[in-house]
């Protein structure tokens, strides 16, 4: 296994250990908590999905076939994982205090991301589209330890309460076998106004 592959298994690797539970909190405020269901798609019928409630506000997504998927009570963010542990996604929900809907503008996002990796470079700046909301995403590129060659996806898209952040990260030369699966996920990603019951669930994680 080359140098790059291991630098991405051992790093994506970290984030695959067991989900953060949190003592109860209560009350919708403070929640944080995936659930697995069945989600209904026109020509497919139910699939396996995932519920994301935060702070009364209910999420829903489906994520890639066989990825692993992990919640982060303490940071808001849900992790998703490849077998091979080759790429990464990373679903990251950021509330606003006021609860208003953010004002996303791309001068500040494209400082956030620079900042976020210092010595990145951005690619390629486009608008993407989830659960009818318009959003902002960004490719980079970066270097891991000044040799192994690194390409991500970030996208933003606000809603009433906050942003969604999607991040896709892998080493550059596979970057063209995950993009479609971070497109589709995006797809798939839905917000409600406030929490419902599913008839079909079961808990993965999280706080409440």
């Amino acid at each position: 296994m080359n140098t790059l592959a291991s630098s991405l298994i051992v790093k994506l690797g970290c984030l695959a250990l067991p989900a953060l539970l949190l003592p109860g909190l209560h009350g919708a405020e403070g929640e944080f908590r995936l659930i697995a269901e069945s989600i209904e798609i026109a020509e497919r019928g139910k699939v396996p999905g995932y519920a994301l409630l935060v702070d009364g506000k209910r999420m829903s997504f489906i994520s890639p076939v066989g990825w692993s998927v992990k919640p982060d009570a303490a940071k808001k963010t849900v992790q998703l994982l490849p077998e091979d542990l080759r790429a990464g996604i990373r679903i990251r929900i950021v509330l606003e205090e006021n609860g208003g809907k953010p004002d996303l503008k791309g001068g500040l996002l494209r400082q956030k991301v620079l900042e976020r990796y210092p010595g990145s470079k951005i690619t390629h700046e486009f608008r993407c589209y989830t659960s009818g909301e318009e959003g902002l995403a960004f490719d980079i590129e970066r270097l891991v330890k000044e040799k192994s060659a690194v390409s991500g996806r970030i996208a933003f898209v606000a809603f009433n309460g906050g942003t969604v952040e999607f991040e896709l990260t892998t080493n550059t030369k596979t970057f063209a076998d995950y993009h479609l699966r971070f497109a589709a996920l995006l797809s798939s990603f839905r917000i409600d106004p406030a929490a419902s019951k599913s008839a079909n669930t079961g808990r993965v994680g999280g706080s409440r």
